[in-house]
């Protein structure tokens, strides 16, 4: 019979996947890269473009500028469901956020707001649970004529 995860893993995985998006919201920018696995590990498809799969240090740089550009950033993480598997967690959620993007040129903002599937697989390591892959995809807008989960 196999051994049921712990709560502790799932405590750990949640509480690494909330401090990500705090370092963000705080602007601690430099500490965003220590959430990913090495680089040969890690690969994250964006909802933003580039479109491209990204490894640590590319997503470490559009994250950077994601969040370095937006004030008053605020997220919540709904519905968070944490699968272990061993020594690998498979953590999905939906992600909603409003801030204000500025153009630090133009001087000026323009408000944000989205909610996004967010499925993030995170790898047990000696300093941590570190994402090995992000896969983010947006809800379409109801005004904007897309369908929001869970309608028919």
């Amino acid at each position: 019979m196999a051994l049921r995860p712990s709560d502790k893993d799932k405590n750990d995985v949640e509480s690494a996947i909330r401090a990500f998006f705090e370092a963000g919201k705080n602007k601690d920018l430099a500490a965003l890269g220590g959430f990913h696995a090495s680089r040969d590990q890690f690969t994250k498809f964006d909802e933003n473009p580039p479109y491209t799969r990204q490894n640590s240090d590319e997503a470490f740089v559009y994250e950077q500028a994601a969040f370095a550009n937006i004030s008053d950033y605020n997220y919540s993480i709904d519905e968070l469901q944490v699968v272990l598997l061993g020594d690998v967690a498979v953590a999905s959620f939906y992600l909603s956020y409003t801030g204000m993007f500025v153009n630090d040129y133009s001087f000026e903002g323009s408000p944000v707001r989205g909610r996004t599937r967010v499925t993030m697989v995170l790898a047990r390591t000696p300093k941590g649970w570190k994402a090995v892959h992000e896969h983010l995809s947006r809800i379409p807008d109801l005004q904007a004529g897309g369908r929001q989960e869970g309608s028919t």
